[in-house]
């Protein structure tokens, strides 16, 4: 399909954007990490988010640092498909992130933590935050969600942490 894409993008009026082959999914993001410290003002210890290509995290992460050096990183992956955490791929039902195999732009060497979310946990969040926020999501925002709340309990109030949510390309 890649290929095919590929050809087809040589086209008159044509574009594929190649969400794991561009390094512009990247860039991309790094105005995200930009606006968040000015929203913020600078005041973030810690910023967390699932990885499919790694664009995202990598990204904002980016642009929070030129402001804030001492950022930690995040990331959750499915449980069922712990490739980050484990080295193997599995299985499992949440879409766009845990792609079985090394995300390309995630740079594991400047997280400070990867946490494998079981999916069920995701699905059972969704619907809670359907149902009680008003917030209708997706699987991978689910795991998110259970992941940043699992995380913010640990560190406590002191320190301010962010969830990136799963945004559909």
């Amino acid at each position: 399909m890649k290929k095919r894409a590929s050809e087809l993008s040589q086209a008159e009026n044509s574009f594929y954007a190649d969400q794991f082959g561009s390094p512009d999914v990247t860039k991309g993001y790094e105005p995200m990490g930009n606006e968040i410290t000015k929203q913020l003002g600078g005041k973030i210890d810690i910023l967390c988010a699932s990885v499919g290509t790694g664009g995202a995290i990598m990204g904002a992460w980016n642009g929070l640092r030129k402001a804030v050096p001492k950022i930690e990183l995040v990331a959750f992956e499915p449980l069922q498909s712990p490739l980050l955490t484990t080295g193997k791929g599995g299985a499992h039902q949440v879409e766009g992130i845990g792609v079985g195999f090394e995300p390309p732009f995630l740079d594991q060497s400047v997280l400070t933590e990867i946490r494998a979310i079981d999916q069920e946990l995701g699905f059972a969040m969704c619907r809670r935050l359907a149902h009680e926020e008003g917030v209708f999501c997706g699987a991978s925002t689910g795991l998110n969600v259970v992941g940043a709340i699992e995380l913010a309990k640990e560190i406590g109030p002191e320190k301010g942490w962010l969830l990136l949510p799963a945004i559909a390309g």
